[in-house]
């Protein structure tokens, strides 16, 4: 395949994907950081209190569950995130009864304490941002369509490499003092090039995550209810056991996430992880299923043990998200996430200048063309009458 049918399938998937990934990138940027920006924003709503406490006074879990759950009638619980050995609030989710509408409630485990009413997931800092990155607020036609610019941002980073093949003589050249066309595509080069590592892991995690959710939306059979149905009964009455359970299936493990029995599953979900110090795990990775209502364990997943897939997939979230090397890595990702912004405005313009000046030098060859059989003519003898 030629260079030149290579740089047109760069340049079409480059205006095709140009908008989505200077959004993508740039919600992704924000996401790195959304924990700190909120607590610098709302600290009276996400935050403890100005010291942090031990994890030894914080309240059992069942009982933060119950007492927030009665605070809030008109809402039922629905999950719970736990924040250890941080300043921040737990965050509680609830589910507006008759509806299926998902809301969250930031409560102090220490006290017991929580916000005045819960706020729905979307209108959150985090929420907002995150079903922008993911769905575009278009729920699943969305996300087809961020996987597909996933995997045109995987597409144009192939392309890109055959098309700069020497990079090497030049990557960090950039000739400030020339054209804007040449310092564009000098910057395009440099920024494309050096973001290669990254726009593989982008590009990637972002296109399994929604093409994986739209084909289990897809194949899988739904038999729920359109508007879920409240456990009839006490969801806290027997936790304590459960998580007792947990903790013996699978010694020393964390729990990161519960999801709470419904009408239609009794099943307690937990997900967490297991104290092996690996830098690219996500804090959901290992998972114990138990039955609410008989005690038994349904199902298992210790990372540990679990396949090379498993393992390989479990790595995406902090491989996405930059969160496995502390601030240098946030910082770094946060970067990168400025990269498509950057490609995509500096790719658009040289493709605007490219088009611009083969316009002009069409409409040039045009008027030679043009005068040339004038010029001809006017070398002809003139006839003469006797």
């Amino acid at each position: 395949m030629k260079t030149k049918t290579i740089w047109r399938i760069h340049s079409v998937l480059g205006l095709f994907c140009a908008l989505g990934l200077i959004v993508l990138g740039v919600t992704g940027s924000v996401l790195v950081f959304h924990r700190e920006i909120a607590h610098a924003l709302w600290p009276e709503n996400t935050l403890v209190s100005d010291e942090t406490p031990t994890a030894e006074e914080r309240l059992p879990l069942p009982q933060l569950i119950a007492e927030t759950d009665a605070k809030f009638p008109e809402y039922w619980m629905r999950g719970w995130l736990p924040r250890y050995g941080s300043e921040a609030r737990d965050n509680a989710y609830m589910t507006k009864r008759g509806t299926d509408d998902w809301f969250m409630a930031y409560v102090d485990p220490y006290t017991g304490e929580s916000v005045a009413e819960p706020v729905s997931t979307e209108h959150t800092f985090y929420g907002w941002f995150v079903t922008l990155h993911y769905t575009l607020f278009t729920d699943h036609w969305g996300m087809a369509l961020t996987a597909l610019f996933a995997l045109g941002f995987l597409g144009l980073s192939v392309t890109g490499v055959y098309i700069y093949r020497n990079f090497w003589k030049s990557l960090f050249r950039l000739r400030w003092r020339q054209s804007a066309r040449i310092f564009t595509s000098d910057l395009h080069k440099m920024v494309g090039i050096a973001s290669i590592p990254f726009n593989f892991i982008f590009g990637v995690t972002g296109a399994y995550w929604n093409i994986d959710h739209i084909a289990h939306e897809m194949l899988e059979h739904h038999d729920h209810a359109e508007v879920p149905v409240p456990y009839e009964g006490d969801v806290t009455a027997h936790l304590g056991s459960v998580l007792a359970t947990a903790q013996e299936t699978i010694p020393d493990y964390t729990l990161n996430y519960v999801y709470l029995p419904t009408g239609e599953d009794a099943n307690v979900y937990l997900y967490g992880q297991t104290p092996e110090g690996h830098p690219f795990r996500s804090p959901y990775g290992t998972y114990i299923w138990i039955n609410y209502e008989s005690g038994e364990v349904t199902y298992t997943r210790d990372l540990r043990t679990a396949g090379l897939w498993n393992r390989v997939k479990d790595a995406f979230e902090p491989l996405h998200f930059g969160n496995f090397g502390g601030i240098v890595s946030k910082l770094l990702w946060c970067l990168a996430g400025l990269f498509p912004a950057i490609l995509a405005g500096s790719g658009t313009w040289i493709w605007w200048h490219r088009k611009r000046t083969l316009k002009k030098r069409k409409a040039q060859q045009r008027a030679k063309a043009a005068a040339q059989p004038q010029k001809q003519e006017s070398k002809e003898p003139v006839a003469t009458h006797v």
